[in-house]
C-alpha cells in the first residue's frame, strides 16, 4: 500500500516545506522504511536461529500484527515527523516478515533423505509456487487499493485533494485485514518446530 503514500502525503499531512513536494517526502519515507527493514533482517534471523531454535511462526505473527496495526496508525499522522515514526515501525515489521516468511517457506520444504533427488525437485517446484503467490499478492494489493480509493475515496473530497479521509480509512483497514489473514494462513502449516 506504499504506492498510495504520495497521495496520502499530499492529502493528509500538513503542507510544510518538507511536504510541499510530496514526491520528495515519499522518497525520504521509502529510504527510511527500507533502512528499517534492512536493519531488522539479520538480527531477527539470529534471534530466531540462536535463541528460539529456528522458530519462525511467532516472528511472522508478530510482524503481521505490527504491519496490521501500523497502517491504520497512519490515519493519526498529520505531520511528516509523525509519519516517519510509523514508517519505521512498518519498515521494521516488513523486514521481519520478509526474512521469516522466506525462512519458513524454505524450512517447510525440506527433503527426505530416502528420495533426496525427487524431493528436491518437488521442493523447488513448491518454492516456485510460493514465489508466484507472493508476487500475485503484491500485484493484487495495489489493484484492490485502487478500487477502494476510486470508489470510497472519491466521496467528499476536499478541494485540491486526491482522496478523502474515508478512502484512506477503508484502504488501511483492508490492509490490516490482509495482514491478519496472512497470519491466520500460518495455522495451516503442519510441520512442527517452525
Amino acid at each position: 500500500m506504499q504506492m498510495f503514500f504520495l497521495y496520502f502525503v499530499h492529502d493528509m499531512l500538513a503542507q510544510t516545506k518538507e511536504t510541499r513536494d510530496a514526491s520528495d517526502a515519499v522518497a525520504l519515507l521509502a529510504m527510511i522504511g527500507q533502512t528499517a527493514a534492512a536493519v531488522t533482517c539479520y538480527p531477527v534471523g539470529l534471534l530466531s536461529d540462536k535463541v528460539f531454535g529456528g522458530q519462525r511462526r511467532m516472528f511472522v505473527y508478530t510482524a503481521c500484527i505490527l504491519l496490521g496495526s501500523g497502517f491504520p496508525l497512519l490515519l493519526f499522522c498529520h505531520k511528516l515527523g509523525q509519519m516517519i515514526y510509523v514508517v519505521v515501525l512498518i519498515g521494521a515489521a516488513n523486514g521481519i516478515y520478509l526474512t521469516m516468511d522466506t525462512s519458513l517457506a524454505v524450512d517447510t520444504l525440506g527433503t527426505d533423505e530416502k528420495n533426496e533427488n525427487e524431493d528436491e525437485n518437488v521442493a523447488a517446484q513448491l518454492l516456485g509456487v510460493w514465489g508466484v503467490f507472493g508476487c500475485f499478492g503484491s500485484a493484487l494489493g495495489p489493484l484492490i487499493g485502487a478500487i477502494i480509493m476510486n470508489t470510497v475515496g472519491k466521496y467528499d473530497v476536499d478541494h485540491g485533494k486526491f482522496y478523502s479521509v474515508e478512502g484512506y480509512r477503508w484502504l488501511f483497514t483492508f490492509t490490516a485485514l490482509f495482514f491478519l489473514c496472512s497470519a491466520y494462513s500460518l495455522s495451516y502449516i503442519r510441520k512442527e518446530g517452525v
